[in-house]
C-alpha cells in the first residue's frame, strides 16, 4: 500500500521540506454503530503476523506460524452493542474483506479452528477485552501488493459486547528519513483524535491529506478535511503537526479521503 509518489510529487513535497509516499484507498471499513475503545500506535518495532491457530508451546501459547515485520503498526479495537446479531459482523467483515482489491488472504479462520480464543486475547493481542467463547471468534490476516498488512479479529465477549480488533501494520523500507505512522479516514475524526493523544511526541509529525472533487475542487475538500480535524486539537497540537493538502495531485492507487500520518526524522 505504501510507496513513493513519483518525480512530480516527491518534488512537490520536498519543495515544502518534507517528502512522501504512499497509499490506496483499500481499506477495512467499520461496522455502522461501532465505537472506538482505544487506538494504538507501534512505532519502529518488530511485530509478529499470525499465519496459523494458536497453541501452546511451552509454557505459553503462540501461532504455529507467525511472519515477523519490521515496521510500524496502529492497533485499534472497536466495540458493538450486544444486542446486534454476531453472524450480521461476521458477514459485514467477510464481505468487505473479499471486496478488497489485489489483497492476498494469508491465513483465515473461525470458531474452534483458530486455537483458543484465551490465548488470542491474553497472549497474542495482550488485551483481555477480545476474550469470548471459542466458538464464536473469526480472524483474517491479509496482505497487499506494497507488502501493508492486515489482522483482524473479532469476538463476542461474555457480556454480550462484539469486539473488533484491526491491526494495520506498515513495514519499513522507506529510505526519504520518513516514518510512517498511520493511514486513517479522513472522516474518522475521533479515530484521528485517539491516535495523536496515544502518541508519546509530536515532534516531526505531518499529516499529508488525500481527496476527490465532489460539488466542490478536490483542493476544497481536503482543505474542508483539515478545518474539521484542526477544530478538535488543543493549542499545543496545531503548533506542533503540520497538514498538507495533497488534494487528488497524485496517482489514483494511492487513494482518496485519507490522512497519512508521518514522522519527518530529518
Amino acid at each position: 500500500m505504501f510507496r513513493v509518489i513519483g518525480a512530480m510529487m516527491s518534488s512537490l513535497l520536498l519543495t515544502s521540506a518534507s517528502t512522501v509516499l504512499f497509499a490506496q484507498d483499500t481499506e477495512i471499513p467499520v461496522y455502522r454503530g461501532a465505537n472506538i475503545v482505544k487506538s494504538k500506535p507501534v512505532e519502529k518495532s518488530y511485530i509478529e503476523i499470525p499465519l496459523a491457530k494458536i497453541y501452546r508451546s511451552g509454557r505459553g501459547w503462540e501461532p504455529k506460524k507467525i511472519e515477523l515485520v519490521e515496521g510500524t503498526a496502529v492497533q485499534t479495537l472497536y466495540k458493538i452493542g450486544r444486542n446486534v446479531p454476531m453472524e450480521t459482523v461476521e458477514e459485514f467483515y467477510q464481505e468487505a474483506i473479499q471486496n478488497l482489491s489485489d489483497v492476498e488472504m494469508l491465513f483465515t479462520c473461525q470458531s474452534r479452528s483458530c486455537g483458543s480464543s484465551n490465548a488470542w486475547a491474553n497472549n497474542f493481542f495482550n488485551d483481555y477485552l477480545l476474550y469470548g467463547s471459542d466458538s464464536s471468534q473469526s480472524l483474517w490476516v491479509l496482505r497487499d501488493q506494497s507488502m501493508h498488512y492486515w489482522v483482524v479479529y473479532l469476538n463476542r465477549r461474555g457480556a454480550g459486547d462484539i469486539m473488533v480488533r484491526i491491526d494495520e501494520v506498515v513495514p519499513s523500507g522507506n529510505d526519504l528519513g520518513i516514518n510512517i505512522l498511520a493511514q486513517l479516514n479522513a472522516t474518522d475524526v475521533p479515530r484521528i483524535r485517539r491516535f495523536l493523544s496515544d502518541l508519546e511526541t509530536l515532534d516531526g509529525l505531518v499529516a499529508f491529506v488525500t481527496s476527490e472533487a465532489d460539488n466542490r475542487s478536490a483542493i476544497r475538500v481536503g482543505d474542508a478535511y483539515i478545518e474539521e480535524i484542526q477544530r478538535t486539537l488543543n493549542p499545543s497540537e496545531l503548533s506542533s503537526i503540520r497538514f498538507i493538502n495533497l488534494a487528488n495531485m497524485g496517482d489514483s492507487t494511492y487513494g482518496s479521503h485519507r490522512v497519512i500520518f508521518v514522522r519527518d526524522s530529518n
